[in-house]
């Protein structure tokens, strides 16, 4: 795993972090309201799907923190590593939840309605895939260029009933915190516009 970098964070995830802020960059960049769609876009389009798994891959640093709290000295370090943590998690969430918005956005104004709601959860899925085989099989997101061959071999080994059932806890556990994350979000802005 890894010393520790500064009190409870470690340099994983720092590194973390900012593969998971890529997604969000590239939504951002990627779906406002009215763009080209060029070799350029297109090539960002697919970054942002080769990069959009880590963002929600930071909930599987949950058992980075088990083990960081049975190493807590006190119930207070304790606390402090489960708000380092939930901290990490949160930023996760909040990028991927970020950018299936600004994606699901783009697709309503690009495709028919009836498209829209497939189209995420696809990605959602894959998304889910890319998660486990990060965490379990150990493969990064520029796997799929670099060792296509050790990529899809990972995929087609996929379909163990244990995998599946892996798959399908990520899948809901995953789905049901992007719309807690988008529920929160919603809430907050509204009541900054009725503040302003």
């Amino acid at each position: 795993m890894g010393a520790f970098l500064y009190g409870p964070v470690h340099g994983f995830m720092l590194w973390n972090i900012f593969l998971a802020a890529v997604p969000a960059v590239l939504a951002l960049a990627l779906f406002p309201t009215s763009v080209r769609r060029g070799v350029a876009w297109w090539l960002g389009f697919g970054a942002w799907v080769l990069f959009l798994p880590n963002a929600p891959y930071l909930l599987t640093d949950v058992v980075h923190m088990v083990h960081d709290i049975k190493l807590a000295s006190s119930d207070s370090w304790a606390y402090v590593v489960i708000v380092t943590y939930g901290t990490l998690f949160a930023f996760g969430l909040a990028s991927y939840a970020l950018s299936l918005q600004l994606f699901r956005r783009f697709l309503h104004r690009t495709v028919r309605s009836r498209f829209v709601a497939p189209a995420i959860v696809l990605v959602h899925a894959l998304c889910v895939l890319a998660m486990y085989l990060g965490r379990f099989i150990r493969l990064n997101s520029w796997d799929v260029l670099v060792a296509p061959g050790t990529v899809l071999s990972s995929v087609l080994h996929v379909p163990r009933p244990m995998t599946v059932v892996v798959l399908a806890v990520m899948f809901v556990v995953v789905g049901v915190g992007v719309l807690v994350t988008l529920a929160i979000a919603d809430n907050v802005f509204a009541r900054a516009r009725r503040l302003l």
